[in-house]
């Protein structure tokens, strides 16, 4: 069973050890997708990325409002897209904005790590309905309910449906993956490699088993 956190934090301190993990998580949880190269500037991160082949849109990148535009969430969810500034274009690894309809907004500070979020975002989306549950959990609950699983080494980052429900956090444990958002009581949003594992899941917090969407 894969352990995101366990995977991420001893390869997080460079671009190329993300990389790493990512083609370790794109197996580990069944993405895929084919690497492609697109001509224009854009930093090594991005382009890296993109032939890394299992994150990011195939379309490629736009340029719009002064930023280098290389991700969309899904249309039927939200209109947020994230991107380079246009100005950024020389760094290696450099920092990215979202757009949640209100304008442009710091993000998270490397490309690498975007890619690693937009990653696990897919897992809790896409994953097996069967494998993937929901729960709002008031404060009080938060806390036993997360204890028994291993932060995600990403900093907080603004949720990008609505950034007033920011901030996220990922947890994980083996075969398990876990996103919170807001401050608080927070959303819970989980996926498991297994039956096994999303049992295990479930186990590890008695006190959520009330709150479950399904």
């Amino acid at each position: 069973m894969f352990d995101t956190a366990a995977q991420l934090r001893p390869r997080i301190v460079d671009r190329a050890g993300v990389w790493d993990f990512l083609r370790l998580f794109a197996a580990a949880w069944g993405l895929s997708g084919t690497g492609r190269s697109f001509r224009g500037p854009m930093p090594a991160a991005l382009r890296e990325a993109y032939a890394l082949g299992t994150v990011l849109d195939r379309a490629g990148p736009q340029t719009e409002d002064g930023v280098l535009i290389f991700h969309w969430a899904d249309s039927q969810i939200t209109d947020t897209c994230w991107g380079v500034p246009l100005d950024h274009l020389d760094g290696d690894d450099p920092p990215v904005v979202v757009n949640t309809g209100g304008g442009w907004q710091p993000y998270v500070d490397r490309v690498s790590l975007a890619c690693v979020d937009i990653a696990l975002t897919t897992v809790v989306q896409e994953h097996d309905e069967k494998l993937c549950n929901a729960a709002e959990l008031p404060a009080a609950l938060v806390g036993p309910a997360l204890a028994g699983f291993d932060r995600v080494p990403l900093p907080d980052l603004p949720m990008w449906i609505d950034v007033e429900e920011s901030p996220v956090r990922w947890y994980s444990g083996p075969g398990q993956l876990l996103r919170t958002h807001g401050e608080g009581g927070v959303w819970l949003w989980v996926s498991a490699q297994s039956d096994t594992a999303l049992s295990g899941l479930y186990a590890a917090m008695p006190g959520a088993r009330d709150h479950w969407s399904n």
